[in-house]
């Protein structure tokens, strides 16, 4: 809806206001105009403005000429337009050369108009078109605002932007994930074909997301990029969901080129103002929730589950309803290179989601450091189910940093949610020591880890195996062997032979022989349930001691 230098041209087709140069910046826009009465006008101009004069200034000086090209050019003005015959015969063709290389136009002015007579009927169409732009506005923000006022959510305001723009519409969060679409029934002059790939389009994953987010980041005006599709051109104008520098995501509009696209911009940096409104009341929405689950998760584990709070609060919160319990600890591997509170953040917020949608009176905090979560069903949980999605989703949403999840043993009553939590987070930190960072521990991956580590007999398997173990370190001090290596390896893979040499990248023959050496050192017979058993025992112990000791 901006008046551009082909309207200009429109405006005086039948006054001999002609294009002499710079014709592909003819949809230049055109915000103001001004006469030049100095020969360094640049230094006053503005973006937009339509610059008139008689080249008085500039008549006997063809090489101010050409800077004063080059320099409206470079300030962003629409063009120029100049009344020729009177102080200049004719525009040179160094100008217009210039004004070609520059795309800046260049329009010659007849010398029976005076530059009043061009002024005033553009500023009359500039003004005429901009009164039009501020009534939309209002028309379109009375709607979306009223859209927000009924409460229809996301969804309610991405349609409402549809409808008045009727252009596909996309909402994105700040991982660039679909959060909503809208799509038109059809397209003037588009296939069906051409609109389900438009359709494609706005429901899938934004493209190079981070580098739309920082292009967004620079401006205050809809970011549009062009794209084609089956002969058809087409705008994306992009604008950002934000509030108080908090970035929520982003909206974009697919319009043909050639549409109203000034209107639709208005109509989308206003949806984008009412869309902020609704994320940071599903902010304030969340942040109770969050508080509420933490301060109940604390009564549960830490508190007094007898006094009358906290059965209040779990009666209320209708956990005591529930069958069966499970607790879950989330931690973020330590890193260096990340940022742990933005990360914890998102992570949270991920988080929910997942366990929501499966569990919906489940409970997600922040404890101590970590992310806490309680599950509750009234039916047999599927955990591996769980784990599943819950690993395999943080780990598409936070490809930088690394998390490791101890998972409890199953409750079957609220009170034991807190023997399920410190389950979890000794499945943890076992894990984090045996399996590495990055991987979800379940009790029974580490159920001898947790004996070893925490019975007071397990000193026992030092006074069995000691001297066997000590006979083998020694051999291996001496001869620079691996067989300390070999027998751990060997009875961790179950005494196959196969297996352990294709793990230890040795032919079966060498495993063979290794083994021989090692029972020739200990005198222990492999072949003996009991002894392999208890030496397996006894090498995690030692595992699992030099691991806590290099912690």
């Amino acid at each position: 809806m901006y008046l551009t230098i082909r309207d200009v041209l429109h405006l005086f087709q039948d006054q001999s206001v002609r294009l002499i140069a710079g014709g592909e910046g003819l949809e230049n826009s055109v915000s103001n105009v001004n006469i030049m009465d100095a020969p360094d006008i640049w230094n006053w101009v503005k973006p937009g403005d339509l610059i008139l004069t008689t080249g008085y200034a500039v008549k006997d000086d063809p090489v101010l000429q050409e800077r004063l090209i080059r320099e409206l050019a470079a300030s962003g003005c629409a063009g120029i337009g100049i009344k020729t015959k009177r102080f200049l015969p004719d525009i040179p063709q160094s100008v217009r050369d210039a004004a070609d290389k520059h795309k800046f136009p260049i329009l010659e002015l007849p010398l029976t108009m005076s530059l009043a007579e061009i002024m005033n009927p553009v500023i009359s169409s500039i003004a005429a078109r901009q009164s039009y732009l501020l009534h939309r506005s209002n028309e379109i923000h009375k709607t979306l605002t009223k859209e927000a006022i009924h409460g229809g959510g996301l969804n309610s305001i991405i349609a409402c932007l549809g409808k008045l723009t009727q252009c596909p519409v996309g909402c994105y969060d700040i991982n660039g994930r679909s959060l909503s679409h809208w799509m038109p029934e059809n397209l003037p002059g588009m296939e069906a074909e051409t609109l389900k790939q438009l359709e494609n389009i706005v429901i899938s994953k934004a493209g190079h997301n981070e580098d739309l987010q920082k292009a967004l980041a620079h401006t205050k005006r809809p970011y549009t990029s062009t794209f084609a599709i089956a002969g058809h051109s087409f705008a994306a104008s992009a604008f950002a969901i934000m509030s108080s520098n908090e970035f929520f995501g982003h909206v974009v509009i697919l319009q043909p080129n050639g549409a109203f696209q000034e209107v639709n911009g208005i109509a989308l940096e206003h949806a984008c103002t009412v869309a902020a409104l609704d994320f940071l009341k599903q902010k304030a929405v969340a942040e109770s929730r969050r508080l509420h689950s933490r301060d109940l998760l604390e009564h549960i584990l830490f508190g007094n589950i007898g006094d009358q709070v906290t059965s209040e609060l779990i009666a209320a919160s209708k956990l005591a309803n529930s069958r069966y319990y499970q607790c879950l600890v989330i931690a973020i591997d330590e890193d260096e290179t990340i940022n742990i509170p933005v990360v914890m953040t998102l992570l949270y917020k991920t988080t929910q989601q997942v366990i929501s949608a499966l569990y919906p009176l489940s409970l997600v905090s922040e404890l101590a450091g970590k992310l806490v979560v309680l599950i509750t069903s009234g039916a047999a949980l599927e955990t591996e189910c769980i784990h599943g999605k819950l690993h395999a989703a943080l780990r598409e949403t936070h490809k930088a940093a690394s998390i490791s999840i101890g998972a409890g043993s199953t409750a079957t009553d609220v009170e034991m949610a807190r023997r399920s939590y410190r389950d979890a987070l000794t499945c943890l930190e076992l894990g984090r020591l045996t399996k590495g960072p990055g991987k979800i521990t379940n009790l029974s991956d580490v159920a001898s880890y947790y004996i070893l580590a925490n019975s007071a007999v397990a000193g026992v398997l030092d006074q069995v195996c000691g001297t066997a173990i000590a006979k083998l370190e020694k051999a291996d001090s001496i001869h620079s062997s691996e067989l300390l290596k070999t027998l751990e390896r060997y009875l961790e893979c179950d005494k196959n032979l196969t297996q352990t040499a294709s793990e230890l990248f040795i032919h079966r023959n060498t495993l063979a022989n290794r083994l021989e050496k090692i029972v020739d050192i200990t005198g222990l017979t492999l072949d003996h349930h009991e002894h392999a058993f208890n030496l397996r025992l006894a090498l995690r112990r030692k595992k699992l001691a030099k691991l806590t000791a290099s912690k």
